[in-house]
């Protein structure tokens, strides 16, 4: 009995002496932890970074010479500063304003690296840029954050940050397969809808240089309709609301329908189609504010189809199930001209990045082909 009591005594002991470590120097230990883990995650995201950035230069100078590196790495740090918003009365012209400053930031930073260059090239690496920058702030934040976890010892932020490591490391990976579709010159998934528009276009385009866009008029199931998307095949998106201003004072309009990649759900299917009202188009909003405030002034419906994907399927190489959406959007498209009224004068506007699609029907099977090599090579 004295053995047995001496054992439970001792048993007892030692698992006090436990809980004390742990009480004491646990927290410690799983702050450590977590450091370990997220310093591997941050390395990760810095490399992420430092492969875009390097693809870009590559793309521009074989050589990688030293000068360009040094602008590239430079221009890594550029910001926006948004407009106050305290009080929203004219914050949108404000934020259309700070926009237009950055484009034309970019656009002469891009001029200043390769002057020679076609515009297509240009506006090519301008969007490979932004790709660039995202990576790069992405690592900047993480990196920050881990650095404030190991200065302070904060298990509560470690864990939070752990948490959502996963979402951002997606986002990074994303936005650097972005940066190098850009640099090449190929389609993303958020040009299905700019796409879409194209092949409906089988005459001459009239441009809109200055906004960066296109519009025909063509025949759609015996009906003249207005398509328009941004000016292809370099990389853009255009000003569709400043288009839609300028188009609509020559031109009347009684209907607009806008087809856009739209975010799913988890659990909905990549290239699923929805119809529904409003101005199908993401980005800051400028251009869909642009674009309602004419539509409430002039009382036209807006009709809007959307093809569903991922924020990451928007961002990478166009996949074969965005691709393969096209023909049932076409048919959405139909359907919405249909339910129109004859006389009815009716605008289609593709929104999206129009990387690597032409102003033309043609550029369906060229983007075939390369949705097709990219499949194979992502199988491989």
């Amino acid at each position: 009995m004295l053995a047995q009591f001496g054992n439970d005594l001792i048993s007892t002991i030692v698992w006090f002496l436990f809980l004390i470590i742990f009480v004491l120097f646990g927290p410690r230990l799983m702050v450590q932890q977590a450091i370990l883990k997220l310093e591997r995650e941050a390395v990760e995201l810095e490399g992420i970074a430092e492969r875009s950035m390097n693809y870009i230069i590559k793309s521009i100078s074989k050589k990688g010479s030293k000068k360009i590196r040094e602008a590239v790495k430079n221009f890594m740090e550029f910001f926006i500063i948004t407009p106050v918003d305290t009080d929203p009365f004219g914050v949108m012209k404000k934020l259309d304003h700070v926009i237009r400053n950055s484009d034309e930031r970019f656009k002469y930073f891009v001029k200043q690296i390769i002057p020679q260059a076609s515009k297509e090239r240009q506006k090519n690496i301008k969007n490979a840029l932004g790709g660039a920058i995202t990576t790069y702030q992405i690592a900047k934040i993480v990196r920050h954050y881990l650095e404030l976890i190991k200065k302070y010892k904060l298990f509560q932020l470690a864990v939070v940050l752990q948490m959502q490591i996963p979402l951002i490391a997606r986002m990074a990976k994303a936005s650097q397969k972005a940066t190098e579709a850009f640099t090449d010159g190929i389609p993303v998934g958020d040009g299905i809808g700019s796409l879409v528009a194209a092949s409906f276009l089988k005459g001459k385009v009239k441009k809109f240089e200055e906004e960066e866009f296109v519009v025909s008029q063509v025949s759609i199931d015996g009906r003249k309709i207005w398509v328009a998307k941004a000016d292809g095949p370099g990389a853009s998106t255009g000003y569709p609301g400043k288009f839609l201003t300028k188009f609509l004072k020559k031109n009347k309009i009684n209907r607009i329908i806008t087809v856009d990649a739209k975010v799913k759900l988890e659990g909905e299917k990549t290239g699923s189609v929805a119809e529904g009202v409003g101005v199908a188009m993401g980005g800051v909003g400028v251009d869909r504010y642009e674009i309602e405030e004419i539509a409430v002034k002039k009382k036209i419906p807006l009709d809007a189809i959307a093809i569903k994907m991922s924020d990451e399927e928007a961002l990478m190489p166009m996949s074969k199930e965005v691709f393969n959406s096209l023909p049932k959007a076409v048919e959405a498209i139909k359907k919405a001209i249909k339910r129109a009224k004859k006389n009815e004068k009716i605008l289609l506007i593709g929104v999206g990045n129009t990387c690597g699609i032409k102003n033309s029907w043609e550029s369906v099977e060229e983007v075939k082909k390369i949705v097709k090599r990219y499949a194979e090579k992502k199988e491989k």
